[in-house]
């Protein structure tokens, strides 16, 4: 049996739930008869994340330690890993991070570095740490002195144990977080830093999905569940199946949920079906009012279809929530003003305008290969005065664009501005109404 601590190192902007993929490992070496131990230091300060990790070193002594990295906690988490005495744990990223640039946790302090799921790859390490053989079979799994055969995507999610049965056992004080459905998003957005699960979009089975919904409601008494899919509607079969799956589970009854989808994967009669199979609210990415934009970050959508669908999710019954982003490249105060007239037009049947919103340059994305060097951005997740700060109860205020990774002249420093105060207003005035009217 192996000891792995399984560790998500501070995140400037917080969670506000505990992270599934996470959970998913924990769940997949339980399984595997090894001893878990999870440590989510998301939500706090890096000084008190040190003395956290260290007391959990020490009072664990894991024969294995996996960070979860993503590009805004990259440089954490590789200080978190010089405080480990060499030899006394093997140490692993895995994650987003990873995925994209497998060899610079290795630069810095990690033994092992993971592109792609995790799930197959740690019960493997850890196998390797019980039994004795090589890493270098382990598909994904980079060391210091080579690599393994290519990592490719896992086909059947429904053989991965639930996540939430990591709670309790691996999690304290543990909480379910929501549910994936699905894996993967087959849209090519220039912007998207999807990694980890990749664009072969997969999904699990109506059954699954309906068997862990049923045992989360049993076991935590929960009523609501967010999917967390990146495009939970993007196969209308699959959508078709599940909804159908959820209405026919009478101990689901009374079950609401909400989803994320791009405003052009839904049409009006998917989400009559989804609101009588309990959804609530729908989560629709836009991204920008400008047809010249939408082509150039490859959104594959119109104005006109987003509109369409947001006026059905409204007329169905469903709290609306939309995402524009501000700051492209390819964006001028033109472009700008065409987003600004679409979130004008959508604002009457638009309950919550997602918050910030400007543009952030991850690595591994077409804007980040096409513009780092031009703007002078290169790593810029090395070095603690890029990374944009924790937003702070200043709603109107978005971090990123203090960093200005595109430098932005004045005026569109201050067109942009103007719209994240417009979407912080605009957000103030429907959680007002909606406490008055609660």
């Amino acid at each position: 049996m192996v000891r792995a601590l399984l560790v998500l190192p501070p995140l400037p902007q917080p969670m506000n739930a505990p992270y599934l993929g996470q959970q998913y490992v924990a769940a997949a070496l339980l399984s595997a008869g090894h001893e878990v131990r999870c440590l989510d230091l998301a939500n706090v300060r890096e000084t008190v994340a040190r003395t956290r990790f260290v007391e959990e070193i020490r009072s664990f002594r894991p024969d294995l330690v996996g960070m979860t990295l993503f590009t805004y906690n990259a440089l954490a988490g590789y200080r978190l890993a010089e405080m480990i005495p060499e030899g006394d744990a093997v140490l692993i990223a895995g994650g987003p991070h990873p995925t994209v640039l497998p060899e610079e946790p290795l630069s810095h302090g990690f033994d092992l570095s993971l592109s792609g799921e995790g799930e197959h790859a740690l019960v493997a390490v850890a196998e390797v740490l019980e039994v004795g053989g090589s890493f270098d079979a382990i598909p994904g799994l980079h060391t210091r002195t080579g690599q393994g055969p290519p990592y490719s995507a896992i086909d059947n999610l429904d053989e991965l144990p639930f996540p939430h049965s990591a709670a309790g056992s691996a999690t304290r004080d543990a909480v379910a977080g929501g549910i994936v459905t699905s894996r993967g998003c087959p849209a090519r957005c220039t912007f998207c830093a999807n990694y980890v699960t990749g664009r072969a979009y997969r999904w699990r089975s109506p059954e699954n999905v309906v068997a862990e919904l049923v045992t989360l409601r049993r076991t935590f008494g929960l009523d609501h569940v967010p999917f967390w899919d990146d495009a939970f509607t993007a196969r209308r079969p699959r959508l078709e199946a599940l909804c159908d799956a959820i209405l026919a589970e009478p101990d689901l009854g009374g079950l609401t949920w909400t989803c994320i989808t791009p405003g052009n994967m839904v049409l009006p009669r998917d989400l009559e079906h989804m609101r009588r199979a309990g959804c609530v609210a729908i989560n629709f990415g836009i991204e920008s009012g400008d047809k010249g934009v939408l082509r150039a970050i490859r959104k594959g959508q119109t104005p006109e279809r987003v509109i369409a669908a947001v006026e059905a999710a409204k007329a169905a019954g469903m709290m609306t929530i939309v995402n524009f982003m501000f700051g492209f490249p390819e964006e001028g105060p033109e472009e700008l003003a065409n987003t600004r007239a679409l979130m004008m037009q959508l604002a009457p049947i638009t309950d919550f305008f997602n918050n910030f919103g400007v543009l952030v340059p991850f690595p591994g994305t077409a804007i980040y290969d096409r513009y780092h060097a031009e703007y002078g951005f290169s790593r810029w997740w090395l070095d603690r005065e890029r990374i944009p700060d924790a937003p702070g109860p200043d709603l109107g205020r978005d971090p990123a664009l203090e960093k200005n990774f595109f430098n932005y002249g004045p005026r569109m420093k201050a067109e942009i501005a103007e719209l994240v105060r417009w979407k912080a207003r605009h957000n103030a005035v429907w959680a007002s109404r909606n406490v008055k009217s609660g």
